[in-house]
């Protein structure tokens, strides 16, 4: 066969793989990669959830009024130099640069109280392309980080 044949049929699958990689996508995690995959290649949204199949992207449980965590996600915001706006008491909207190509994505930011406890519901959103190769989950990820790290150093 032609190199050039080999050539567009490896490219792809590298492009593909590399960037999945750079998301760093948990692709062997429960529920599996076939899952995963038809997920990172097939949607260009992730949202937290309180029952979602993928366990990192279930709706987090804060130990602390909705004030006090919103507080926090705008810390957290701020220290991953992404854009964000107020819309409201427990509400906020960040907007993503993407590294390589500098796509725009919007996150969307509610503190939902509960008593003592609050829960953070965040959704990222691409504004364009069909697939997102996990970066939208990446972005979700990036900032629950930052809030638990927010919040452990807020507790010692």
């Amino acid at each position: 066969m032609k190199p050039i044949f080999w050539i567009l049929l490896i490219l792809p699958m590298v492009l593909v793989a590399s960037t999945l990689w750079g998301n760093r996508a948990p692709l062997f995690a429960p529920p599996g990669p076939w899952v995963r995959l038809k997920t990172y290649l097939g949607s260009n949204w992730a949202c937290t959830a309180p029952e979602h199949p993928f366990p990192e992207l279930r709706q987090p449980l804060f130990d602390l009024p909705a004030d006090r965590l919103q507080a926090l996600v705008e810390q957290a915001l701020q220290g991953l130099g992404w854009r964000y706006r107020r819309l409201g008491a427990g509400h906020l909207h960040a907007e993503v640069v993407t590294p390589l190509l500098h796509f725009t994505d919007d996150l969307d930011i509610r503190i939902l109280p509960e008593g003592p406890h609050s829960h953070l519901q965040l959704c990222s959103r691409s504004r364009v392309g069909r697939a997102d190769f996990a970066a939208n989950q990446r972005h979700i990820l990036d900032l629950l980080d930052q809030v638990h790290r927010q919040a452990e150093a807020l507790s010692r």
